[in-house]
């Protein structure tokens, strides 16, 4: 089945949000039946962290959603097809169980294995280096979406990336209606911020006082201890089977979370099989101010992610939440605050 007939009823729902309820571009869904790209439908976008027991994500997002999601945006606001086809392909080198990958020690991985990065990703695919030749498109201007500022910049600042990764959160996670989403998304104009580079700003306050402090929920989210845990349980489970060579690097950057999991479910070592039958039932966080020597204690560290968007005040000036609304600012200021950096662990013995 093609991606845009598999899409969930809410996620085509939110798809058609971004795209302000338009027909998905030709070219776009030319780059959907790409199997590199189509991978990505198989790579959770919350990290695998939804299959534990905490309860922190309670829906089904991949990490193609999540480009697609981004694409559309970026192209309901650009006219620079570029610019969107390198959204699409912003996490065409991430491996199963995305960011949770990225906590697994260097030392698990064979020395001849390394890293894939996305130039690599486009040239080891026959039909997006077609395509890209055809079109006489740079392949490196396809590999780094840093480059386009509407579509990355830096945080607390909006931009098309961070936008997408919160409407995603809040709609699915029932913090808001469509409804709400579309008010929040309708409000949007792209206008020149401090530095003089385009940035999403709102025009109406109340809204963007709400989509501020959604964020900071968001963020609470995304850096929590069971967040954490389940990462950390993960990428650990993955390390034991490359070391014990169920799995190579390559694995990981072809093919999906699940396939991942069964072949560690299936596979005749027990401790590896077992941790995955466990982690629907994680569902339990010990933290401590110092480490506890008969538990395996460890730290994360983890972004602080959240918006402080600009706001229309009147023609011509524009204001970061934080300076209009005394309440974004207490609330932002306690988040910067707050502290998850404790040692933490979990009861589980191998």
């Amino acid at each position: 089945m093609e991606y845009l007939d598999s899409r969930a009823a809410d996620i085509a729902k939110l798809h058609n949000v971004y795209s302000d309820g338009k027909d998905v571009p030709d070219f776009l869904k030319e780059l959907l039946e790409i199997p590199e790209i189509k991978r990505l439908n198989g790579v959770d976008q919350n990290a695998g962290i939804n299959m534990s027991g905490f309860g922190i994500f309670n829906y089904s997002y991949s990490t193609l959603d999540h480009s697609f999601g981004f694409a559309l945006i970026l192209n309901n606001f650009v006219t620079n097809k570029n610019q969107v086809i390198a959204a699409l392909l912003h996490d065409l080198a991430v491996p199963a169980f995305a960011y949770t990958s990225t906590y697994i020690d260097e030392k698990n991985f064979d020395d001849k294995e390394k890293e894939l990065t996305t130039y690599d990703a486009i040239i080891g695919s026959d039909k997006l280096f077609e395509y890209f030749f055809k079109k006489d498109i740079s392949i490196d201007d396809m590999c780094d979406y840093t480059k386009y500022p509407l579509a990355y910049n830096v945080m607390p600042a909006l931009c098309a990336h961070r936008l997408e990764y919160f409407l995603h959160t809040i709609f699915l996670e029932k913090m808001c209606s469509i409804e709400e989403v579309i008010e929040i998304y309708n409000d949007l104009v792209i206008i020149p911020n401090e530095d003089n580079m385009p940035e999403f700003c709102f025009n109406t306050p109340h809204i963007a006082e709400k989509f501020c402090l959604l964020t900071i929920e968001c963020g609470m989210k995304y850096r929590s201890y069971e967040a954490k845990a389940a990462m950390k349980f993960i990428s650990d489970t993955l390390g034991t089977m490359l070391r014990r060579r169920v799995i190579t690097r390559k694995d990981l950057y072809t093919y999906s979370d699940k396939v991942i999991m069964d072949m560690g479910i299936n596979c005749s070592d027990k401790r590896i099989s077992d941790r995955w039958r466990y982690l629907p039932q994680l569902n339990k966080v010990y933290t401590k101010f110092n480490k506890v020597e008969d538990k395996y204690c460890s730290k994360i560290s983890a972004d602080l992610r959240y918006a402080d968007p600009l706001i229309r005040v009147n023609s011509g000036v524009y204001l970061r939440a934080s300076k209009m609304s005394k309440k974004c600012k207490e609330e932002i200021e306690k988040f910067l605050n707050s502290d998850t950096d404790l040692y933490f662990y979990v009861e589980y013995e191998d």
